[in-house]
């Protein structure tokens, strides 16, 4: 499974060069000698990063010496702060995708371990094939963020006989070569996403070097089905959930998922094509259909925004004919296929390594030894047989729709054009036949929403360990530590590596529930008025100015990890987002969530308390509103002036 996005069209390898073993390889050009470290055979120098040391331990891309060739594997050291007191270990992180770069991201995990690194450790290896570690460039396929299965095949075709030679199995060994050339204890490993199809594969093959092992947001090695149906069950269950729990939505007639329905309904009928804005303000043509919809239930990367407005954007075109929000969600989605960058960086993320591991390792309907041919008869055959068996697998979709979705949601097929010659091991067998994994303590995080690594998934991966402990956080979504604003799953994997037990995880049934807008509207006298307090003077038609002034703010608040640059308001307007440690910052100008309320001002969130306070206006109105991030059902209180009249009210936070 393809866990943090793909793309498409053929392209071209730059297979980069390997340089020398001694080289500095985050910051570009080699350190002075005098700064080098020597840390078990291997002599590091300082990055470009404050703090860190980096190397290359060259590796045969192929181990067997069947195919010729090296490539060099880029890593990071981070030495412990605190040299007066012996270590207590390495802990080791590794990203997912596959094909994006760990050493990319390295503020995220810095920041998850911080507490503990006075006496640990940090490794951040790029597996080979990404990032600083020879990044598979397939130049077609890297500037697409939608991919096709022919350009799958020529990316495959680009690289030779070397496509068998990116796989999971031989990342795995990388890190156990580089371990030992360093002299490592065992290891804290932490994976997330595809990072977990690693840590799974580490331990089967190295399980002697593992202390301990976190798999957040993880699917199984072992066991997965090539229809990934779990997917299916999971958004048919969490659509509802989300709704449920959110007084915006919860007492609407009916359920969401008949909405849901509905929408594809009339869009099977009624599909249609229009211009919107994505989200750097660039306007693109999209179409309205139901593999869109398919693409924004399945985008578990996106799966908090969507799931936060699909329902009332599905209202706001049956109610009042405005396709507006619909058509932006899909024009989001549509952007954050692969890693959002049309033309992105292969040292940030290799769609071609993505591919050359979906390929090699993950389960599929046909052979992949078998001729280009043979494969798509094997797999028509499975999914005739699963129309009958089971037709409503990706339900409120048809299999004929998923089969439409964006491959790296839909997969069945994209690895039908892929080549295979002679690889390491058999596709999809990643680790060696008969290996058990190792009884090493582990911890396995899911998200209650998560329909990218499902919580059915991870209990299957957990049933495979014989020390794990599977935490479930509610009305969470993909990947749950990192990035962490609710300090439960960050707090549990700092808690369990320094003592290898997660203790009490109540936390993560106290997450809070997604809040929704109460709907979309083109005017602000239809936003639900907010509710008056003790000494409010203004109008309901102030009341519900003040509504939709707050609920402009919420939707661009929404979108903050979207942002490169100003953005576009729903309507008009833009809105620009500043990150200064904790506090991350909306700034609006003059926004537009209805038509009538062009909103300016900025919106400060404290994601270390959940605070967040607005200071607003708009012609003739200003407006303070305070809420907290992290309370259930949370309330925004407002203080203001509308048209010389003073508002103290209060509505539902955003």
């Amino acid at each position: 499974m393809i866990w943090r996005g793909i793309a498409a069209l053929a392209g071209m390898l730059a297979f980069v060069p390997v340089p020398p073993v001694i080289a500095a390889v985050s910051g570009g050009n080699p350190q002075p000698a005098s700064g080098a470290v020597r840390i078990g055979r291997m002599l590091l120098h300082p990055c470009a990063t404050p703090g860190a040391l980096c190397g290359r331990l060259e590796r045969p891309l192929d181990p067997a010496g069947q195919v010729p060739g090296r490539v060099g594997i880029g890593f990071e050291y981070y030495p412990r702060r605190d040299r007066t007191l012996p270590a207590l270990g390495l802990i080791v992180a590794t990203e997912g995708g596959p094909g994006y770069a760990t050493t990319a991201s390295r503020n995220n995990y810095l920041d998850l371990f911080d507490p503990l690194l006075d006496r640990r450790d940090l490794l951040l290896m790029d597996n080979r094939g990404t990032g600083t570690s020879a990044a598979i460039d397939c130049r077609e396929l890297q500037a697409h963020p939608i991919q096709t299965v022919a350009a799958v095949g020529a990316c495959g075709r680009t690289l030779g006989r070397a496509a068998d030679y990116y796989g999971t199995g031989l990342a795995a060994d990388d890190l156990a070569a580089l371990l030992e050339a360093l002299g490592a204890p065992r290891i804290d490993l932490y994976g997330d996403s595809y990072g977990t199809f690693f840590g799974q594969v580490f331990a089967a093959r190295h399980p002697g070097r593992l202390r301990s092992l976190v798999l957040d947001g993880a699917y199984p090695v072992i066991g997965e089905d090539p229809f990934y149906g779990a997917a299916g069950s999971a958004v048919r269950r969490d659509t509802d959930i989300v709704c449920r729990r959110a007084p915006t939505c919860r007492d609407l007639p009916g359920t969401s998922l008949a909405r849901i329905g509905r929408l594809l309904d009339r869009l099977r009928a009624h599909p249609f094509t229009a211009t919107t804005a994505d989200t750097d303000g660039t306007r693109m043509s999209v179409t309205a259909d139901a593999p869109a919809i398919g693409n924004i239930l399945y985008d578990g990367t996106s799966g908090s925004l969507n799931d936060r407005e699909l329902d009332a954007a599905a209202r706001a075109l049956f109610d009042a004919g405005d396709p507006v929000p619909l058509l932006r969600l899909i024009a989001e989605n549509v952007r954050t296929e692969g890693d959002g960058l049309p033309a992105g960086p292969p040292a940030t993320y290799s769609r071609g390594l993505n591919m050359a591991v979906s390929c090699m390792d993950y389960p599929q309907l046909y052979d992949m030894t078998a001729p280009f041919a043979v494969r798509r008869a094997q797999a028509a055959a499975r999914i005739a047989a699963k129309e009958k068996a089971d037709p409503g697998v990706y339900a409120p979709l048809t299999i004929a729709e998923w089969l439409v979705v964006p491959l790296d949601l839909s997969e069945l097929d994209m690895c039908l054009d892929w080549p295979v010659a002679a690889p390491p091991y058999p596709p999809g067998r990643p680790i060696p036949s008969g290996a058990r994994f190792p009884a090493v303590p582990t911890l396995v995080l899911s998200g209650e929403l998560d329909s990218l690594t499902t919580p059915e998934e991870a209990e299957t991966v957990t049933r495979q360990f014989p020390a794990a402990r599977h935490i479930v956080l509610a009305n969470s979504f993909h990947v749950d530590a990192v990035g962490d604003t609710d300090d439960c799953a960050s707090v549990l994997v700092r808690r369990f590596v320094a003592t290898l037990d997660a203790g009490d995880a109540g936390c993560a049934a106290r997450v809070k529930p997604l809040r929704l807008p109460p709907g979309f509207y083109r005017h602000a006298a239809e936003v639900p008025a907010a509710v008056a307090l003790a000494g409010n003077r203004a109008a309901p038609d102030g009341l519900a100015q003040a509504a939709a002034a707050v609920q402009t703010a919420g939707d661009a608040l929404a979108r903050w990890w979207l942002a490169a640059g100003d953005m576009p308001g729903l309507r008009g307007g833009s809105f620009g987002v500043a990150v200064n440690g904790n506090v991350v910052t909306v700034t609006l100008h003059a926004l537009r969530w209805t038509e009538d309320l062009p909103v300016s001002g900025d919106v400060a969130w404290d994601q270390m308390s959940g605070a967040i306070h607005a200071r607003l206006h708009w012609p003739e109105a200003t407006l303070e509103a305070a809420w907290n991030d992290r309370q259930t059902d949370a309330r925004a209180v407002l203080h203001g002036s509308l048209a010389g009249r003073e508002v103290i009210a209060e509505t539902w936070a955003p």
